[in-house]
């Protein structure tokens, strides 16, 4: 029954798209690492436009260990308070809250909805340790190099949830892989700390008890000299916070582009104070001496000409990858992964795949854009092109991308 589905890629998307596919389908996923949902945990915002479609697929919110996002904090750089919002997409748009969380604990959640049997459809069937080497887009074959060595995967279609740094993409382009990824000398420091951290300084209560009130707090730097630095911190479970400091790579971009990675670990704090201290005063500053603090690069792809070639398709930050400053690439990813599912249901012949994946680019596309451009709007990282534009603004993008309903409400529409 359905067809032979192979994902390359176990994150977010790929664990996503298994869960809304393997109800019709035959799913196997090729995961290059060991999902044991422990490293490289940092903080996430599902936004109402994910957690309604996750909630209705049957995601246990007991499960996340996450926080609802009740606040939006913007403070001045001595830690003065010059707004405080409240952010409530429930009672705004009538729909599912947003939530704070930590990726782990989302990831192994999504991970029971693509392999638990209390969801209909076979489970799908996960290689870890499996390194996807090379695609064929018109045979819909997949090499990989695992444990026992290379091993040849074949499927009806080929989905590539693989990452910014996507092989399925390279080979629907026939390009390098890195063809398609931009860089704005801009990086962020992020460190993780408890909330325990906190109370010794009276000053950020506000941010000490997110089980009553949780939320993001965005600093920004006032100085001439300083206009492109800002601070967030933001709450990913009731015991826990993350903070990122945005600002240029310096000597860091030699060092990312070296080590062929976008990550850094181990930063010095006293680095990142260095950076900081300027235009930031001890308060904020010192978040970052409480914990390890990690570099990482701010990038996205470039827009393609095309998601798809043959039997494979991109989706997720292989297909558009965005800046996180509207905290929309885990969400639109999901959004993919659920509007593939609806689309994919009823399709049992091979031959109807190209019109499917006509259809699912032409439903995706134009909404992952304009998440893309107002993404690079509020980062200042507009393109000539974005410039020529009318700016989005603020209320437009919270109506446009809040209240989403799924792939068949927004096929009708």
């Amino acid at each position: 029954m359905g067809l032979n589905i192979i994902i390359c890629g176990g994150g977010i998307g790929g664990l996503s798209a298994a869960g809304y596919l393997r109800a019709k389908h035959n799913v196997t996923i090729l995961e290059r690492g060991t999902l044991d949902f422990t490293e490289n945990d940092y903080g996430l915002s599902v936004v109402s436009n994910s957690f309604n479609l996750l909630q209705k697929a049957g995601i246990k919110s007991e499960n996340l260990d996450m926080v609802v996002l009740t606040h939006i904090w913007v403070r001045g750089p001595n830690n003065e308070e010059l707004n405080t919002a409240h952010f409530d997409t429930t009672a705004r748009f009538n729909t599912s809250p947003s939530v704070l969380l930590k990726r782990a604990k989302l990831q192994k959640e999504l991970m029971r909805f693509a392999t638990s049997s209390e969801f209909s459809g076979s489970p799908a069937e996960v290689f870890q340790n499996t390194k996807v080497t090379r695609v064929d887009t018109a045979a819909g074959k997949v090499w990989a190099e695992g444990d026992q060595g290379e091993r040849v995967f074949e499927g009806d279609l080929i989905i590539g949830a693989d990452g910014i740094n996507s092989i399925v993409r390279s080979a629907i382009l026939g390009q390098d892989i890195k063809s398609s990824i931009r860089n704005y000398d801009t990086l962020i420091f992020m460190t993780q700390l408890s909330i325990e951290d906190l109370k010794s300084d009276p000053s950020f209560a506000y941010l000490s008890n997110p089980l009553v009130q949780a939320g993001l707090c965005s600093v920004h730097a006032t100085s001439e000299a300083h206009m492109h630095k800002n601070i967030l911190t933001y709450h990913t479970s009731p015991h826990s916070l993350q903070v990122v400091g945005y600002t240029s790579e310096k000597e860091f971009a030699e060092k990312f582009d070296s080590a062929k990675t976008a990550i850094i670990r181990d930063v010095p704090a006293a680095r990142v104070a260095e950076d900081f201290s300027p235009a930031f005063s001890n308060p904020f500053v010192n978040l970052f001496r409480h914990n390890q603090v990690d570099a990482w690069r701010i990038r996205d792809v470039a827009p393609l000409e095309a998601w798809f070639s043959g039997k494979a398709l991109i989706i997720g930050d292989a297909a558009h990858a965005v800046s996180p400053h509207t905290g929309q690439g885990c969400n639109i990813t999901i959004e993919d992964a659920e509007a593939l599912g609806y689309i994919l249901r009823d399709i049992e012949s091979p031959e109807a795949i190209p019109a499917a994946f006509e259809k699912f680019v032409s439903l995706r596309k134009d909404r992952v854009d304009f998440v893309a451009r107002r993404s690079r709007e509020v980062s200042h990282l507009q393109t000539d092109e974005d410039k020529t534009k009318t700016p989005i603004q603020a209320d437009e993008f919270a109506k446009e991308i809040y209240t989403y309903q799924g792939a068949e409400k927004a096929l009708k529409a």
